[in-house]
């Protein structure tokens, strides 16, 4: 008979990922109430105690020098030696080496232990799913260009150098050694490692003094919140809980496109060079023109002999396309009616951002974060063609909104009132109940877009189509 298994038990250790990836995608946000474990545990659907644990278990590694969750013993110790508290300087990622620099503070901050620490934990958390533990030592480390790798308060990562866990032990020591400010941990720091922790952190180069805004005394927890275009398939198994984020160069230059119609005004039948989209992208030619007959194969450019255009719409267009949308997502949502609730995680903090978005967010991240959330919900339901049809239509609906160019920031409220009844619904396994609101919502989008295509809104085909 084989002997029992020890060790931490394996839901503890889910719990830890999860956990991981809601502080590390969290931002500046992460010391607000919304982060509480308490919020933690509500949004992931784990036990308070499960989430406490977690939360504590990331912070403070199992063979840090100190292990005072929950206490300042780390940090009254260093400041009984005659040492000023510290602050983070700099975070900077070369592939495959990180370099995590502290310095004293030479002006004090408003003291907010809380929020400190939940910023503390969300950069252990960035770190904890970055997938940095796997990075091979076979590569060259570039860190050579790194200008102050050395010294008393940095600590560094090159795979082969010394183990994972002793550098995570590390740095959770000298944060344990900063002052308890908010500004010890700053804003623009969270936000960067939000937005490239799924990239494993590649590309993060921050330096207090050049790269983050002034900490306001309330420590800046409402900076407006932005939203990442959604990503194409993807995850690593360290992080399989966080929003894709790898971009095929299709999907870049689709939405560069966007971009370049929103801030050229490129309208209907306008010519898109080639040529430009080169320059802009950093894409060699032929890339780019591969990708380019790709989004015009799938309708969302126009090829002709002189290169592409964009496409003219009509209504007819436009309900072809939300009748689609409308019957793939059914299916979609009976589907993730019938998942484990943690499949719907991505989901849940697609959500969170949408409603941050709309307190805080621009119109275009209202429409945005959206469209996020429904194909997080086409992710979890575990049906891949069905996610691929609907990821591909999303794609459309968004260079519709670009070429129409439609503002959904009036109709917030509305978007996070049905989004949210979705998301309970398919939590609690009603299915029908998820479905009916999403009809709703497609019906109000579709005539919303057709006010203000080129014709007049068929209303007996739409209805025709979608029932």
């Amino acid at each position: 008979m084989d002997s029992p298994l020890r060790g931490r038990p394996r839901v503890q250790e889910t719990a830890d990922d999860i956990v991981a990836s809601v502080l590390a995608t969290a931002g500046p946000r992460v010391g607000t109430s919304a982060y509480s474990t308490r919020s933690i545990a509500e949004l992931t659907g784990l036990s308070q105690s499960l989430a406490s644990r977690a939360v504590s278990r990331i912070r403070y590694p199992e063979n840090m020098v100190e292990s005072p969750p929950g206490t300042t013993s780390a940090y009254s110790k260093f400041a009984a030696q005659g040492h000023s508290p510290l602050a983070l300087a700099e975070f900077w990622v070369e592939f495959p080496s990180i370099a995590v620099r502290f310095e004293p503070v030479t002006t004090p901050g408003m003291a907010r232990p809380r929020v400190f620490e939940r910023r503390a934990a969300s950069l252990m958390a960035a770190l904890w799913v970055s997938g940095a533990a796997a990075w091979s030592s076979d590569r060259p480390t570039k860190l050579e260009a790194h200008p102050q790798r050395e010294g008393p308060y940095t600590v560094t990562w090159v795979p082969g150098e010394g183990s994972w866990e002793d550098f995570l032990a590390r740095v959770s020591n000298l944060l344990s050694s900063c002052e308890r400010s908010p500004a010890a941990v700053p804003s623009a720091l969270l936000q960067r490692l939000a937005s490239r922790v799924g990239h494993g952190l590649h590309g993060v180069r921050w330096v207090r003094g050049v790269d983050t805004a002034p900490e306001s005394p309330l420590a800046s927890d409402s900076n407006r919140v932005t939203v990442t275009e959604f990503p194409s398939p993807g995850r690593s198994e360290r992080n399989r809980w966080l929003p894709r984020v790898e971009l095929s160069a299709t999907e870049q230059i689709a939405i560069a496109l966007r971009k370049e119609m929103t801030d050229s005004g490129f309208a209907p039948g306008d010519r898109i060079s080639v040529s430009a989209m080169t320059d802009r992208l950093g894409l060699d030619p032929g890339t780019v023109r591969t990708g380019m007959r790709q989004l015009a194969d799938d309708g969302l450019l126009v090829s002709h002999d002189r290169g592409f255009r964009v496409p003219q719409l009509n209504g007819a267009d436009v309900i072809d396309l939300y009748a689609s949308r409308l019957h793939v997502g059914m299916v979609i949502l009976r589907a993730c009616a019938i998942q484990p609730k943690h499949r719907l995680l991505p989901a849940r903090l697609a959500l969170g951002a949408l409603e941050a978005v709309a307190r805080q967010g621009s119109r275009a991240d209202v429409g945005e974060a959206d469209l996020r959330f429904q194909q997080e919900l086409a992710e979890a339901s575990g049906l891949t063609q069905s996610a691929r049809s609907f990821h591909a239509l999303t794609l459309r609906v968004r260079m519709f909104i670009s070429v129409l160019k439609l503002d959904y920031s009036p109709a917030a409220d509305r978007l996070v009132s049905e989004d949210r009844r979705i998301l309970a619904a398919v939590l609690e396994g009603r299915s029908k109940d998820a479905v009916r609101v999403w009809r709703t919502k497609q019906d109000n989008a579709v005539r919303h877009m057709s006010a203000v295509a080129p014709d007049t809104f068929d209303a007996a085909l739409w209805d025709n189509l979608s029932h």
